[in-house]
């Protein structure tokens, strides 16, 4: 039993000095390891070393000059993770073993190659359990096809599946709905939305200048398409026609924004920032917005935002399961709208005043592709 510990419980020691954030969250990343037991190892070692960081440590939680990282042995093993309730993480390594659940709240996270048994293992076995709302990144569709059936029992399921690879009719959700033209907070809804369209992955960044004022025209936009478009009108798809329409139409949209008194001013404001730029920086600004946003040009995906089958405030007010399908062969095009979702759920949460029996659980697969600087990674 003690063998699967020492590299897991260094990495929980690390990890253990991390700010923690308060929903639950199981996180799957495919990453080259060598072996299956090197899961076991960072999960369930991880897990003991939270807790011992949590409840101040032991006669070997002080950090020396090289680190307090040991292994652990039955009595750890059963004091951290030896519960009745909680997420599954694994089972003792003997023929009739009791499973371990970490009912914490600290995040757990699994590494392993594709197809090494991070569904089978961790994912499915907790979706068929766990007796709370989840939200669940599923690129595959697995999980839905093996776990929605089950998942009904206790409440709603919906799964958003653009590309129909799930053989069910597809869910849909406008980030665009929540955003009301009289809230304080509109400003920054609209630019949380803008940060997670506005994502370049590693290796192809740009220039931040682009991006960044790339961010602030599509944030405008996004403030003219809620206070001024019609309510049928108020979603991404339209975000999108705005923004490669001609350049005599773009010109006059913004003219007429830069006359607007809505949101307190704002609208105009980006109208204003953008027609003060010369017209090679504008150019620039624009075909970057444009980039950002290519994925939406997708029927498939456009249908699938324009408007909203649920809110994401309702996984807290009820149990209700939320599977978002992407093929593995979109990610790459389509990550955005992963990032989006994902970015609007832990908004929604964070600001529901709910307090659940249990804590909504978030199974992000492939957590890579949600790339860096959404909430979840900082």
């Amino acid at each position: 039993m003690t063998v699967y510990m020492a590299v897991g419980a260094f990495l929980g020691n690390l990890v253990g000095h991390l700010a923690l954030m308060p929903i639950a969250l199981v996180k799957s990343v495919s990453h080259q390891t060598e072996t299956l037991s090197a899961i076991t190892c960072a999960v369930v070692g991880a897990v003991i070393g939270l807790t011992r960081y949590a409840n101040g440590g032991g006669a070997r939680s002080t950090w020396g000059v090289h680190g307090s990282a040991h292994w652990a042995d039955a009595r750890q093993v059963k004091a951290s993770l030896g519960g009745p309730v909680g997420l599954i993480v694994g089972r003792e390594n003997r023929k009739d073993g009791q499973l371990l659940r970490y009912a914490g709240p600290a995040h757990l996270l699994t590494i392993a190659p594709t197809r090494s048994g991070k569904g089978v293992g961790a994912i499915i076995p907790n979706l068929l359990t766990a007796e709370r709302s989840i939200l669940c990144v599923d690129p595959k569709g697995e999980n839905a096809r093996v776990t929605a059936r089950a998942r009904r029992r206790l409440g709603p399921v919906h799964v958003l599946d653009p590309f129909g690879i799930c053989d069910t009719p597809t869910a849909a959700f406008n980030p665009l709905d929540s955003l009301k033209p009289d809230s304080l907070d509109l400003a920054e809804d609209a630019g949380l939305l803008a940060d997670a369209l506005v994502y370049d992955p590693p290796g192809q960044a740009s220039d931040a200048h682009w991006n960044e004022e790339a961010k602030a025209l599509i944030a405008g936009l996004i403030l003219h398409v809620v206070c001024h478009e019609e309510p049928a009108a108020r979603n991404l798809p339209t975000l999108r026609r705005l923004l490669t329409t001609t350049p005599a139409a773009f010109a006059a949209l913004l003219a007429s924004m830069s006359n607007s008194a809505a949101a307190g001013g704002l609208v105009a404001r980006a109208a204003n920032r953008h027609l003060g730029k010369s017209e090679r920086e504008a150019a620039g600004v624009l075909s970057t917005a444009q980039r950002h946003t290519h994925f939406l040009d997708s029927l498939r995906m456009a249908s699938a935002l324009e408007r909203s089958d649920f809110r994401f405030e309702d996984l807290k007010a009820e149990i209700r399961s939320v599977f978002l399908v992407l093929p593995p062969d979109r990610l790459n095009t389509h990550a955005r709208w992963l990032r989006l979702l994902v970015a609007q759920a832990i908004g929604a949460l964070a600001r529901s005043p709910a307090l659940p029996d249990q804590p909504v659980l978030l199974l992000l697969d492939e957590f890579a592709a949600l790339g860096s600087g959404l909430i979840t990674t900082r």
